[in-house]
């Protein structure tokens, strides 16, 4: 009776059998192994937390920075590339772990990080510009209430024409009171709504004015 020995093969020749595959990739098997050692690779990418906590970051600080109001276009974009992101990584955990892949989500994280950037610059430079037209726009409105007081205050009122003038005069006051409560909110930084207000004063104000023109020539033509 013949006895067959059967013998295992060592490591250093499994690992030598390895080496000779993936020098040929042209042959199936070391295909095959160039392909498992691709997916390994892959499927053992690192989450990209820390992107992600940067893009966090970074849409915080330009937020702060008034991003949402003074450089609303290019935040938006930014919001939308870190949903985006997260989308993507939530797709990504739901996978086997040999087949994720976190390149795409670092990518759009990537892209968080610079639109979130821009909109920082873009947010700061919109707000000083805001910043000086409000001023601005007060300056003028305080203006045009000035001229309305000097009229107000000519001593050539015909007495036919007072009622017309007291309604007139009420009308100053409270534009004058809603400038001072404009005046006020600058400090609250909120640029846009104080030039706003500041220009229907102005506006308000050069009614008023034209309002006590005709009416004074009015008063004096009854009077004649």
């Amino acid at each position: 009776m013949v006895v067959t020995k059967i013998t295992q093969p060592s490591n250093s020749g499994m690992q030598s059998s390895i080496r000779r595959m993936t020098r040929n990739p042209d042959s199936p098997v070391g295909g095959f192994v160039l392909l498992m050692m691709c997916l390994l690779l892959t499927g053992c990418a690192e989450q990209p937390i820390p992107q992600l906590d940067a893009a966090i970051h970074a849409l915080e600080d330009a937020r702060m920075s008034g991003a949402e109001e003074y450089a609303i276009e290019i935040f938006t974009e930014a919001e939308a590339a870190y949903l985006q992101a997260k989308e993507e990584l939530d797709q990504q955990r739901d996978r086997l772990q040999l087949f994720r892949d976190y390149q795409p989500a670092t990518t759009m994280l990537a892209k968080v990080l610079t639109s979130a950037a821009q909109a920082k610059m873009e947010a700061i430079a919109n707000r000083q510009e805001a910043k000086a037209n409000a001023q601005a726009a007060l300056a003028f409105a305080r203006q045009h209430l000035q001229d309305v007081r000097s009229l107000l205050g000519e001593p050539s009122i015909p007495a036919t024409g007072r009622g017309e003038f007291d309604q007139l005069t009420l009308a100053f006051h409270a534009a004058e009171t809603l400038l001072a409560e404009t005046e006020s909110i600058m400090t609250e930084e909120n640029f846009i709504a104080v030039m706003t207000t500041a220009h229907s004063v102005e506006s308000f104000a050069t009614r008023i004015q034209e309002l006590i023109i005709s009416a004074r020539q009015h008063a004096k033509k009854r009077q004649a």
